[in-house]
């Protein structure tokens, strides 16, 4: 088979895959693998999950959040794991496919009552949309405490639109902030 007809069959294949319809009977993956890392030339990536610092618009001066609210929502994603298979389709071509399957970063946000948010955030591709959870640490107006949120993320027209659950402090807040690439 020549270089030209593998391509040919391998953006066939992905079209396939991609669509979630499948033209012809494939093969079970033969070698899925998951390593840390730097995304191959030519990996598939998820906006949700690409390398990064994801943030919200910046709340303009002198904007006060109230208790309950948060806002400045920061993600910046360093570590990719990166997942591949090996297919065989009709005729004995094969192809792999890679793409990245979770990140892991440092997460960031400022709620109302002068709270700073600070920690880890973590993220799985299910799908079209990411499922994440975060923690850490909380400083500013009263003592210290804790924080943990977790949500999902998918895609949207100029960005990324995380939703979230958290326990602030005590405080359950919720809400969804539209994250763009920085």
């Amino acid at each position: 088979m020549n270089n030209r007809t593998g391509t040919v069959l391998f953006v066939l294949a992905v079209g396939v895959l991609v669509s979630g319809c499948q033209a012809a009977p494939a093969t079970s993956p033969t070698s899925p693998s998951a390593t840390t890392g730097a995304l191959p030339t030519g990996a598939l990536t998820m906006g949700a999950l690409s390398a990064g610092t994801w943030s919200a618009d910046a709340l303009p001066s002198g904007v006060n959040l109230t208790p309950g609210t948060c806002g400045n929502f920061k993600w910046s994603v360093t570590s990719p794991t990166v997942g591949s298979a090996t297919f065989t389709i009709p005729g004995g071509a094969t192809f792999t496919m890679t793409m990245q399957v979770s990140v892991t970063g440092t997460f960031s946000a400022t709620c109302g009552g002068g709270q700073s948010l600070s920690g880890t955030a973590t993220a799985s591709l299910s799908g079209t949309t990411a499922n994440w959870s975060g923690a850490g640490n909380v400083t500013g107006a009263g003592e210290p405490c804790s924080f943990s949120v977790a949500g999902t993320a998918a895609q949207e027209a100029g960005g990324v639109r995380v939703t979230y659950n958290a326990t602030v402090c005590g405080t359950v807040i919720t809400g969804s902030e539209l994250l763009k690439k920085r």
